[in-house]
């Protein structure tokens, strides 16, 4: 070989040596770009899911904002979508709806830089009263066949109005006719309940053949603690009976024994405390509460009987001036010898007020109606029996705001 082909093959070589270098310096160039973009699209990614991460956070301080101001009797709303919240770096606003008098939607939306999120939290007002439920019995609630608990609301006028739903038996007005007790609920066939039964921790509702509860069954999460009643002390005017139209002026005192004889009518007028140690009243009687100046309350001490197709109830029918406290005992403790009190409510008969009985154990009979609220030791309800929860009592008996308990929370799609 000459020397100029071997020149020839070096340069050639040094070519190649050039070109394989350019190529991996290409090459390199081209991964490092590549990795660039992949880490600067990684951190972008992570940048964002960081955004979205606080903006969550944010959502969460929305609804607390929220809460804060409907657990001192202020909406639920927070800002708006066009005049948000501002937080920090962040901005957030919460949408309240009510989807019922009782239950609030509220919905948060959290915004971070260019990134969101949005969040639902459901709540139930739980009124400061213990005037919820239809029917509570402390210990224990039986429902017999074809007995009814509904609600309807006395500012929205009389239950037959609003009774518009249903037919014949199954007729009802609205559907928070609650029922609870701290012990168990049981229903025989054909019974209904048009709202909750909600029973004592670990214990449960039993529903028997065909009955049927329109709203939740499960436990209450604490016991319901019923108030001790005092009766006050008044002046006596002894022992009264009714024996032809009666009326009773405003104010307070006692009776011994208060008979309101057949067909007749004992009329009190309020605003008044009355305490009375035995109330009777026969076939037919009526006890008329004139409100119009305020309320009646009445303590019966021992003896208790509403007689068949008897009634009481106020001038407008409305349950909350109507407050009915039995301190009567009726249950048999095998440590103690006592006189047992009679605690009857017989068929027919009616009450348009709040019924608070402590200590006795009540036998609602058939036919039975009560447009208010029960509350009792225990409670056995007769067939046929129908029970009305006034909506009302939870706004005019309730002491202070409400509290509020979750429902539900989850995310849900962001808002833009």
């Amino acid at each position: 070989m000459n020397r100029f082909q071997v020149h020839a093959a070096r340069e050639s070589r040094r070519g190649t040596t050039l070109v394989m270098i350019l190529l991996c310096v290409f090459g390199l160039a081209s991964l490092a770009m590549v990795a660039l973009t992949i880490g600067l699209s990684h951190a972008k990614e992570q940048r964002g899911e960081r955004q979205e991460i606080h903006a969550g956070y944010v959502c969460q301080a929305g609804l607390s904002q929220a809460m804060y101001q409907m657990q001192r009797g202020l909406g639920g709303s927070v800002g708006t979508k066009t005049n948000p919240t501002i937080w920090g770096a962040s901005r957030f606003y919460v949408e309240a709806t009510n989807v019922t008098p009782m239950i609030t939607r509220l919905r948060a939306t959290g915004i971070e830089d260019k990134n969101g999120a949005s969040q639902e939290l459901v709540v139930q007002a739980v009124p400061n009263t213990i005037w919820r439920y239809g029917l509570f019995g402390r210990e224990t609630l039986h429902m017999d066949s074809n007995a009814r608990v509904d609600s309807y609301n006395s500012t929205l006028g009389s239950y037959a109005s609003q009774a518009t739903h249903g037919s014949g038996s199954n007729t009802y007005a609205l559907t928070n006719g609650d029922i609870g007790s701290n012990g168990d609920i049981v229903l025989d066939a054909n019974a209904k309940v048009w709202g909750d039964a909600i029973p004592g921790p670990s214990h449960t509702a039993t529903l028997n053949g065909n009955s049927v509860v329109t709203g939740n069954t499960l436990p209450s999460p604490a016991l319901l603690d019923m108030p001790v009643i005092n009766a006050p002390t008044y002046t006596s005017f002894g022992n009264l009976v009714v024996n032809s139209a009666t009326t009773i002026p405003a104010g307070n005192r006692s009776y011994g024994t208060i008979t309101v004889r057949q067909n007749k009518t004992l009329t009190l007028t309020g605003p008044g405390n009355i305490v009375i140690s035995n109330l009777v009243t026969n076939s037919n009687a009526s006890i008329i509460i004139n409100a119009t100046n305020g309320p009646v309350t009445l303590y019966v001490l021992d003896n208790f009987i509403l007689d068949s197709n008897s009634t009481i109830h106020s001038t407008d029918n409305k349950p909350s001036n109507v407050r009915l406290n039995l301190l009567s005992d009726n249950v048999v403790n095998p440590e103690v010898t006592v006189q047992l009190d009679v605690v009857d409510f017989n068929s027919n008969s009616s009450i348009y007020g709040t019924v608070l009985a402590p200590n006795a154990h009540i036998l609602l009979d058939s036919n039975f109606a009560l447009y208010g609220s029960l509350m009792a030791r225990s409670l056995d309800v007769d067939s046929n029996s129908t029970f009305h929860f006034d909506e009302d009592l939870l706004n005019s008996t309730a002491n202070g705001n409400p509290t509020f308990e979750t429902l539900s929370w989850r995310e849900i799609p962001y808002q833009h």
